[in-house]
C-alpha cells in the first residue's frame, strides 16, 4: 500500500500531465504568424527573403509588444 508521499507523488504527476496537456491544447489553438516577404513589424515593414517573420529581434520584440494581450 502507498504511503502518503507516493500519494502526493501520484496526484502531482497527474496534476503535471493535465497541466501539459492544457499548455498543449492552448498553444495549438493560437494563431500562428506565416511569413509574408516583409517584416512583421508594423513600424518597419523591410523586405524579407527565406521565409523569415521579422528583419531582427529588436523588431520581433516590438512586434510582440504590440500584440501581447
Amino acid at each position: 500500500m502507498a504511503d502518503l508521499f507516493d500519494q502526493a507523488q501520484d496526484r502531482d504527476a497527474q496534476q503535471l500531465a493535465e497541466a501539459l496537456q492544457a499548455q498543449t491544447a492552448k498553444a495549438a489553438a493560437t494563431p500562428k504568424l506565416a511569413a509574408t516577404g516583409e517584416c512583421l513589424n508594423p513600424k518597419c515593414g523591410e523586405p524579407l527573403e527565406g521565409g523569415k517573420l521579422f528583419c531582427n529581434s529588436d523588431c520581433a520584440a516590438e512586434h510582440h509588444r504590440y500584440t501581447r494581450n
